[in-house]
């Protein structure tokens, strides 16, 4: 995990200088660990997760993965600056457009 992680550093800094922000979306199959993830091997989320929200800040962290059976469990969950939505089954996130300029 880690070092797929480390493979986006470069276009990440890149995007940081050309656009004045690392990214806006994270787009991940699991959760970040201790965040919507369950006590069970193979539903526990990855700690590098977090780290890379820490430093790279993205706006929102889309996962899977964990199934939403019950309509009052949290789906949403706030991180230092990053929005962290389970998507699973489906989600409509809605972003205002920045302009450009």
């Amino acid at each position: 995990m880690w070092l797929r992680i480390i493979r986006l550093v470069p276009r990440l800094l890149w995007n940081r200088a050309r656009h004045g922000r690392y990214l806006d979306i994270l787009l991940t199959h699991a959760s970040p660990k201790g965040i919507h993830d369950k006590p069970d091997a193979c539903h526990q989320g990855f700690g590098a997760f977090l780290w890379f929200m820490r430093r790279f800040r993205p706006s929102y962290l889309l996962h899977g993965h964990i199934h939403l059976y019950d309509r009052n469990e949290k789906r949403e969950t706030h991180y230092n600056d990053t929005v962290v939505i389970n998507v699973y089954d489906h989600y409509v996130l809605e972003i205002e457009e920045v302009p450009r300029g």
